[in-house]
C-alpha cells in the first residue's frame, strides 16, 4: 500500500481541499496522513509529500527551504525542491517574462536602496516572498498615501525583504482575478476569484489564508493559452509539475497578464470541479507506480571495490 503525507501547518482557516485529496487517495487505497511539515516525523516512511497546504513558509523562509531540502533526500517531494525554491520568490516572474509570457510588470526594491513611487494612479506594494497577499497594500497617488507606501517598504527592508512595486490594475475590481488549474501538465479547471485589497487598508486583510470571493468559470481562449505557456514554461527547466494553479487579469488591453504561479502549495479549489481531485489522485498514483516499475525492472547498482590480495 502507498503512503502519503500531506503536508500542511498549523493553520488559522481551514484547508478546503484536504478532504477532497483525501478521499480521492483513499478511493485508490492509497493510506493518507496529514502532517504539518514542521512536526517530528520520520518522512522516509512515506512513499511521497505533497505539500499542501503549508502557508507559514514566508514566515519560516530558510527553515522551510532547509526543511524541504533534507525531505527531499529522503522521500519523493511533490512538487520538487528545485521548482519549490524557485517558485518561493516572486523574481521568477522574470525568468517567465524573458520566456514570453505577459505579466504585470513591477520593479524590484532591494533593501538598502531607495524606493520610488510608481507613476500609476493606484498601486500595489507586496514583499518577493510572501503567499495569499499577506503584507500586500494597495495604494493610491498623492502624498499622503506615498507616505503610507514607504513607510511599508521601510518596513519591509528593516525586515531583509526585497518589495515588488506593481500598478493596481482596476479590471479586478470589475472581473477579479481567473485561476487556471493543471495536473501533471494538463488543464483541469478554473475559477473566478474576487478582489482583495481595499484601498486605503493597511494590508490585506491578517492570517495565513486570504479569502475571496470564488466561483467556477469558464476560461477564454486567451486565457488558457497564457496560462498553457506558463506551464510550458515551468516544464522546460523543471519538467511537468504535478500540479499548478495560474493567476491571470485583465491588461489595458482586455488581454490577460500574469499576476502569479503557485507551485508550492496553492489552493486547488477542487470543491469547484467534481473530477479534479480524482485527476490530482491519479496523477500522483501513476507517477508513484512508475517509481516502483523503474526500480524493479532496473539492474542492481554495481559497486567497486579494491581487489583482494
Amino acid at each position: 500500500m502507498l503512503r502519503v503525507a500531506l503536508a500542511t501547518c498549523d493553520l488559522d482557516e481551514p484547508d478546503k481541499d484536504l478532504p477532497h485529496t483525501m478521499a480521492a487517495l483513499e478511493r485508490l487505497g492509497v493510506q493518507v496522513v496529514p502532517v504539518a511539515w514542521d512536526a517530528w516525523v520520520i518522512w522516509r516512511r512515506f512513499d511521497a509529500v505533497v505539500l499542501h497546504s503549508t502557508w507559514d513558509y514566508p514566515l519560516r523562509y530558510e527553515e522551510f527551504l532547509a526543511w524541504a531540502a533534507k525531505t527531499t533526500g529522503a522521500v519523493r517531494l511533490f512538487n520538487p525542491l528545485a521548482m519549490v525554491g524557485w517558485n518561493s520568490d516572486k523574481r521568477y516572474m522574470n525568468d517567465l517574462g524573458e520566456d514570453g509570457v505577459p505579466i504585470v510588470p513591477g520593479t524590484w526594491t532591494y533593501p538598502g536602496h531607495r524606493w520610488v513611487p510608481p507613476a500609476a494612479d493606484e498601486y500595489v506594494v507586496k514583499p518577493s516572498i510572501s503567499c495569499s497577499a499577506r503584507d500586500t497594500a494597495r495604494y493610491g497617488s498623492g502624498p499622503a498615501e506615498q507616505a503610507r507606501a514607504r513607510a511599508q517598504v521601510e518596513v519591509l527592508h528593516r525586515q531583509g525583504r526585497t518589495v515588488l512595486t506593481q500598478p493596481y490594475l482596476h479590471s479586478v475590481d470589475v472581473h477579479g482575478e481567473t485561476s487556471l488549474m493543471f495536473v501533471d501538465g494538463a488543464y483541469s479547471h478554473t475559477v473566478r476569484r474576487g478582489a482583495v485589497l481595499r484601498l486605503g487598508a493597511e494590508t490585506a486583510e491578517e492570517g495565513l489564508f486570504t479569502t475571496a470571493a470564488v466561483e467556477p468559470r469558464t476560461p477564454e481562449p486567451a486565457e488558457l493559452a497564457c496560462a498553457e505557456a506558463v506551464v510550458k514554461s515551468v516544464s522546460r527547466r523543471f519538467g511537468t509539475p504535478l500540479y499548478v494553479r495560474v493567476d491571470l487579469v485583465r491588461g489595458p488591453d482586455d488581454l490577460p497578464l500574469l499576476l502569479e504561479c503557485e507551485l508550492i502549495e496553492p489552493s486547488l479549489f477542487l470543491e469547484h470541479s467534481r473530477p479534479a481531485a480524482d485527476r490530482l489522485a491519479n496523477a500522483l498514483v501513476g507517477r508513484l507506480e512508475a517509481d516502483v516499475r523503474a526500480s524493479v525492472s532496473s539492474p542492481p547498482r554495481r559497486t567497486w571495490r579494491a581487489p583482494s590480495r
